[in-house]
């Protein structure tokens, strides 16, 4: 037996013994082998992630902002030619839909436009005869139209003329919904006095989403700078009443937020006691309101209501 033979014998003996050895004389390999895995997998990390990821998928519509619309206040028409549809209508309804329903419904009216993957519930599939919160019926699409559908995305068209709405309705009565009910008199008629579709129509308007946010942010930025305004003037201010604001206040900004809400406080201290202890704890002032006597109340309402 040679040596390398008696070597072999000797760590048999070893592990027979004492098998925990084993673990002992393979650790180095395993450390080895995981090392690899770990360098081979760190390599192809992009390579796994392409091949487990799904793809995003890419939105060709890009979604554009609402269009400007000034107020106005439009003629009735014969309703009786409303309620009839007409190539005119149709025609104009397809350009109303494709302009602000197709993002949702999608072009075949089945409910599955580009912004519906997001929405829950899902948009109306048109071109189903089940699950309508209205009917199919043109007064049940008008009503759709007029007063949006609770709980959904789907909000009132306040922007469209009553001719729009029915020129829409038409629209999709005659493109997706099969076989679609008809009114009868009674509902026409109870739609017209619902609707009031006998007389003038005014138009609110509608301005682009992007300026009524700025127009939100504008509003916000000016409050908050007043209230910082005041913050910083009453924090430098040994008067009684900014000493008893000190007092009374948890969070002094919220506090003046909460008096900012409104300006019915400055008719009357007893307004000013209402909306501050209203919602204590929870407007920015705390329980010490409870421990001021009529005389403190009518310092800090003085010079809260001259200093805010």
């Amino acid at each position: 037996m040679n040596n390398i033979e008696k070597i072999i014998q000797t760590i048999k003996a070893d592990i027979k013994k004492n098998p925990s050895k084993l673990f002992g004389l393979l650790y180095p390999y395993i450390l080895l082998v995981g090392l690899g895995v770990g360098i081979f997998y760190l390599y192809n990390i992009n390579k796994v992630e392409e091949s487990t990821i799904p793809p995003a998928v890419p939105v060709s519509t890009q979604a554009e902002d609402l269009p400007l619309i000034m107020p106005s206040e439009s003629v009735s028409s014969d309703i009786s030619s409303l309620t009839t549809p007409t190539d005119d209508l149709i025609n104009k309804g397809k350009v109303i839909f494709t302009a602000s329903c197709v993002a949702c419904h999608g072009a075949d009216g089945k409910g599955d436009g580009v912004a519906a993957v997001a929405l829950t519930p899902k948009p109306r599939n048109f071109t189903s005869k089940d699950g309508w919160i209205n009917s199919p019926k043109l007064s049940g699409i008008y009503k759709t139209l007029s007063e949006g559908i609770s709980g959904s995305a789907m909000v009132a068209f306040d922007n469209l003329s009553p001719a729009d709405k029915f020129a829409l309705a038409h629209y999709i009565r005659k493109a997706f919904v099969p076989d679609p009910p008809q009114d009868t008199p009674d509902e026409i008629t109870a739609m017209v006095q619902t609707y009031h579709l006998g007389e003038n129509q005014k138009n609110p308007g509608q301005i682009p989403v992007k300026d009524a946010m700025q127009l939100v942010i504008n509003d916000n930025q000016s409050r908050y700078q007043n209230i910082l305004s005041a913050l910083n003037n009453i924090s430098k201010d040994s008067q009684p009443g900014a000493q008893i604001f000190s007092r009374v206040t948890n969070n002094k900004i919220e506090a003046l937020t909460t008096l900012s809400s409104s300006d019915d406080w400055h008719k009357s201290e007893q307004s000013f006691v209402d909306i501050i202890v209203n919602n204590i704890n929870q407007d920015g002032f705390n329980g010490n309101v409870y421990d001021m006597t009529k005389a403190d109340w009518n310092t800090f309402y003085s010079y809260m209501n001259k200093n805010f």
